[in-house]
């Protein structure tokens, strides 16, 4: 979408970027509604979904395939950034740490790609997985 077609913001909607913003957890669908479900019991399943793919699609949330088979994850902060998964848990944090521009750019001058954006996700186990 356009930002000429860019989507109404129904409560509903919003309710749901408000429970994205509010996570840090990199949510699943179904735990996105659940909490939604908290602050408005009546909002149906589908609406969330729905209310999900029009936010990805309208560039307000960013959906995120971790790469180990579950469900897609959302993600409020469409600001660039990296994330670090557990091979565990699925657990996803954000990465804080920016890769340097010059890799970014040893990497265009090696493959002759132009690089217009990347998402790079590490993998590894977490603190809570690592001591069990």
């Amino acid at each position: 979408m356009t930002a000429s077609t860019a989507p109404r913001m129904t409560p509903q909607r919003q309710a749901v970027l408000d429970v994205l913003h509010a996570s840090d957890d990199h949510p699943t669908a179904a735990d996105v509604y659940d909490r939604v479900r908290q602050i408005h019991p009546g909002i149906g399943a589908a609406t969330v979904y729905r209310s999900l793919a029009v936010l990805v699609e309208s560039g307000h949330a960013l959906e995120l395939a971790l790469g180990d088979g579950s469900s897609a994850r959302y993600d409020g902060n469409v600001t660039r950034h990296d994330h670090v998964v557990c091979v565990s848990c699925g657990r996803a944090i954000d990465v804080k740490t920016p890769l340097l521009t010059n890799a970014v750019r040893t990497l265009s001058r090696d493959t002759g790609f132009v690089i217009t954006g990347y998402d790079l996700q590490f993998r590894g186990r977490c603190p809570s997985c690592e001591t069990t």
